[in-house]
Formats: structure tokens, C-alpha cells, sequence
């Protein structure tokens, strides 16, 4: 019996954390470009959520929550890129009551003309 209590405690102690897409969707210079993010399986801890990128200051792309209250389980890259390129983009962050449970995303952003 004592096995199965602690089997059971193991198993609820893991995490199905999920980011949807999988991959970004090409955006095109000059033309309007949302992308929205989510990021499911917990809540996002907003001030450890890191981003780390390659995209310029004046790319014209912002990257941003969606709103106050999922905030960055659920954000948008949003604007109309003025440069064509790839660029990466790197997501981290850890989660509420989840310890040192992480999630690392790495993303390609493709800008055509």
C-alpha cells in the first residue's frame, strides 16, 4: 500500500506544459503580423518569464501579453516588420507551486519581402 501511495505522489507531482505553436508563422515586410502564443500546463510566473532575441530595436515587432490577466501565458509578437531576416527568439520561464519546474522554448522567426 505504502508503494502505491508514494507511486501516486510521484505522478501528481509532474507537468504536461505545452507552447502553441510550434512554429511561428512567416511574416512579410511591410504587412500587418500578429502571432499569438500560449503557453499551457501552468500558470507562467511573469517576472521570471524571460525572452531572449535577435530581433532589432527598430524591427517594428513588439512582444507583449495579451492581457493583465493570463499575462504571459498567453502574449502576441505583434507589428509590421520593416526588415526581412531570421531572427530567434528564446522563451523561458518557471511556474506557480511548481518548485524548479522550467520551460524552454526556442522559436525562428522568418521575415520575407
Amino acid at each position: 500500500m505504502v508503494r502505491y501511495i508514494l507511486l501516486a505522489m510521484t505522478l501528481n507531482g509532474c507537468s504536461n506544459y505545452d507552447v502553441q505553436p510550434k512554429e511561428l508563422a512567416v511574416a512579410h515586410v511591410n504587412e500587418a503580423y500578429s502571432q499569438n502564443i500560449k503557453i499551457t500546463g501552468g500558470k507562467v510566473v511573469d517576472k521570471y518569464f524571460e525572452i531572449d532575441t535577435d530581433m532589432p530595436d527598430d524591427l517594428g515587432l513588439k512582444i507583449q501579453p495579451n492581457n493583465d490577466t493570463s499575462g504571459f501565458n498567453d502574449f502576441s509578437i505583434k507589428g509590421i516588420p520593416k526588415h526581412k531576416g531570421e531572427y530567434t527568439i528564446n522563451i523561458s520561464t518557471g511556474f506557480y507551486g511548481r518548485g524548479s519546474d522550467e520551460l524552454n522554448k526556442k522559436y525562428k522567426l522568418i521575415i520575407v519581402e
